[in-house]
């Protein structure tokens, strides 16, 4: 005999089937940038950024809120500290309850086997180019539900490339500046050189800012490659980017007190430009704005 539900046993049974069918269409599964699929049965409410990188990708679409823990190298220091990149601290990650723990490849990616076993789901954000960044945003933006913040973001950043590409298509190769970038502080002691070559982000702002990257033949890991002093005194660049950490009057002193730098075409004549290491590290949304920052070093703002 079957028994038939009473009109409020009813109502319950149709609320939870909307309910879960309200969650089922919100679960989505993606492939990550260490090509892992990634189920993520909710939009995520509680996050861990377990490198800067992600952080900045969570404020650029107004989800900072949901961040709940933060790495000690995160300049985000609204959320519970969780320790070093590598290793990750997995208990105490565990013990914030997250939905979901954002990572860097590269260095940090044996840290996911770890999360794994602790049931954590994680998700490698290993951005390469400014089209890798791009595209990031797009796939977090469906992660957490805010596609149109995500479009909007998409949408801008494209737009940025669009417009300064336009604007420095102009200039004939000839009278492009060309460029040396580092992230190493000069040191009398340091036999060699990081630079940036073709397969990297920092190549594409260089280029699409105006310039001539003389390490563009070149790649290494991600596109960055070590190089040595001699081969920097035989480029003689007319430009020199320094990514610093710390104070960058020290770093400006270190260039002309440095044996071999103060000898170079673009310390002569003063073109050394410091800016944030940290920053131009992490391969985020925020990049983009270096292309307007380059094109200034490049062109003087004309």
């Amino acid at each position: 005999m079957v028994k038939l539900l009473d009109s409020g046993s009813f109502r319950k049974v149709v609320l939870a089937v909307v309910l879960l069918a309200s969650v089922l269409s919100l679960a989505i599964a993606v492939v990550d940038d260490a090509g892992r699929i990634v189920n993520i049965p909710m939009p995520p409410r509680r996050v861990v950024s377990a490198a800067p990188s992600a952080t900045r990708y969570l404020q650029a679409l107004g989800l900072e809120n949901r961040i709940i823990g933060v790495t000690a190298w995160d300049s985000y220091q609204k959320a519970e500290n969780i320790g070093n990149m590598v290793p990750l601290n997995i208990e105490k990650i565990y013990s914030l309850r997250p939905d979901l723990v954002i990572m860097f490849g590269g260095f940090q990616f044996p840290e996911v086997e770890k999360l794994e076993k602790a049931k954590l789901t994680a998700y490698v954000l290993n951005a390469n180019t400014l089209t890798d960044i791009i595209k990031a945003v797009g796939q977090l933006g469906a992660i957490f539900n805010v596609k149109e913040k995500a479009d909007k973001l998409v949408n801008q950043l494209r737009q940025k490339m669009t417009e300064m590409g336009q604007k420095t298509s102009k200039i004939p190769l000839e009278k492009r500046p060309t460029v040396f970038f580092t992230i190493t502080v000069p040191d009398d002691k340091v036999k060699e050189l990081w630079t940036a070559g073709t397969g990297s982000y920092m190549n594409e702002l260089i280029v699409i800012a105006g310039g001539r990257n003389i390490a563009a033949p070149y790649s290494g890991n991600n596109g960055w490659l070590s190089v040595s002093w001699e081969w920097l005194v035989k480029e003689d660049p007319d430009i020199i980017i320094i990514g610093a950490y710390g104070d960058p009057k020290q770093v400006e002193q270190a260039v002309k007190n440095h044996s071999i730098m103060k000898s170079l075409k673009a310390v002569k004549t003063g073109k050394v430009f410091i800016v944030d290491g940290s920053e131009v590290s992490q391969a985020a949304p925020h990049l983009f704005d270096y292309l307007e920052v380059f094109y200034n070093f490049f062109y003087g703002g004309k």
